[in-house]
């Protein structure tokens, strides 16, 4: 269904079966880039009131964003993801399978999420080390991916409410970081950390169900 509201730029290509309500933006030019670049987005698609996506992104099947969800060009989405209100993904970032951001989140460029990663709300990632820098405003073009590097943000894994993220780590297989938590050093596969800095606490294994629902280290048994 097409609103009144609604804009959506001829280099749009969307699957069938969608919806869009108001206020909603598709395949917002580039500012001084190509005017061509297509947004592609899959059938499925739930896209709610205030969402913009810039062209030259693309997005798997079934994707919803929630209220005022904004994002930047040339980001890969995959299948089954949900981005919450108000998160904001900027450019050149790659977001697998079955992802879900919940509301309030900042992700930046040439940040990775692979398939399975849960982020709870109000996370905060970034991906400059020295910021503001004044070589990477000269040379921008020449510096940007070796001054820009966002978190690699491995399978599986979940990141707690309000937590943050420096540039350039990575967050393991199936690892947990609990809220609020700052984490600026890499996090091992299948390990709890917490804390400002964030470390470690218990492996996944040592987890304990507190209403007893399950077996002591099953408590993420449902998502294998």
């Amino acid at each position: 269904m097409k609103k009144k509201t609604v804009i959506i730029y001829p280099n749009v290509k969307i699957g069938p079966k969608y919806s869009i309500e108001d206020f909603v933006v598709l395949g917002k030019p580039i500012t001084g880039g190509k005017k061509k670049v297509v947004l592609k987005i899959g059938s499925g698609a739930l896209l709610r009131t205030g969402t913009i996506i810039y062209s030259g992104t693309s997005i798997g099947k079934n994707f919803q964003s929630g209220d005022h969800c904004r994002i930047r060009e040339n980001n890969k989405i995959g299948n089954n993801v949900s981005i919450g209100s108000n998160s904001i993904v900027e450019r050149d970032s790659k977001i697998g399978n079955n992802v879900r951001i919940h509301s309030l989140c900042f992700i930046p460029e040439y940040t990775i999420l692979e398939d399975d990663v849960w982020m709870g709300p109000g996370v905060t990632i970034t991906n400059v080390v020295h910021p503001p820098c004044p070589i990477f405003k000269e040379r921008g073009a020449e510096m940007e991916l070796k001054c820009l590097r966002g978190p690699l943000i491995r399978k599986g894994a979940i990141i707690g409410a309000s937590s943050i993220l420096l540039p350039g780590i990575e967050i393991g297989e199936g690892a947990f970081v609990a809220a609020g938590s700052l984490v600026r050093d890499d996090v091992k596969p299948q390990t709890v950390v917490a804390g400002t800095p964030a470390k470690k606490i218990k492996k996944i294994k040592d987890l304990i169900c507190d209403p007893g629902i399950f077996e002591k280290g099953e408590i993420y048994s449902w998502r294998n």
